[in-house]
């Protein structure tokens, strides 16, 4: 489920939720989760910067059922996808989060979203030009729509 965008940092981090049957939406950990990637993110870029990074970037806060994971990616050189290392708390204490594994992209549920954000992102910044502020305003108003099924 799409959550509010924030801008802070120089940042604009896109949010989703994504909810694990037998577990709930809570916005206090969904806060937690977007500041904490906002510590970690590097300093952002200006949007015409194809050197650096575009100070554009997209979380998943996964409500899985093991813990809290989320992934965070950001839009780095016009047309690379980076992203931070995995983070993840567990659900003794949802808010305080910590290294997930390293190594660990995303699962398949969280890629439904990153394979929307890399449609979204070609199609709004860099076909035809586009990378205007206009482009980037209908990205961060696109969203996925898709649920991931009940799943562990």
């Amino acid at each position: 489920m799409p959550l509010p965008c924030v801008e802070k940092r120089g940042w604009y981090l896109k949010r989703y939720a994504i909810v694990a049957a037998g577990r709930q939406f809570d916005e206090t950990v969904a806060s937690a989760a977007a500041e904490e990637a906002l510590i970690r993110l590097p300093k952002a870029g200006a949007l015409h910067d194809e050197t650096g990074n575009q100070g554009v970037a997209f979380q998943i806060v996964h409500f899985a059922e093991v813990a809290v994971v989320s992934p965070t990616f950001y839009w780095q050189w016009g047309s690379v996808l980076a992203h931070l290392d995995q983070m993840r708390a567990s659900w003794d204490a949802p808010e305080k989060f910590g290294d997930g594994v390293k190594e660990v992209v995303g699962c398949v549920w969280e890629m439904n979203i990153v394979a929307f954000e890399v449609r979204a992102w070609t199609a709004q910044l860099l076909d035809g030009g586009k990378s205007t502020k206009a482009g980037l305003t209908t990205y961060l108003q696109k969203h996925a729509v898709a649920e991931a099924p009940d799943h562990d």
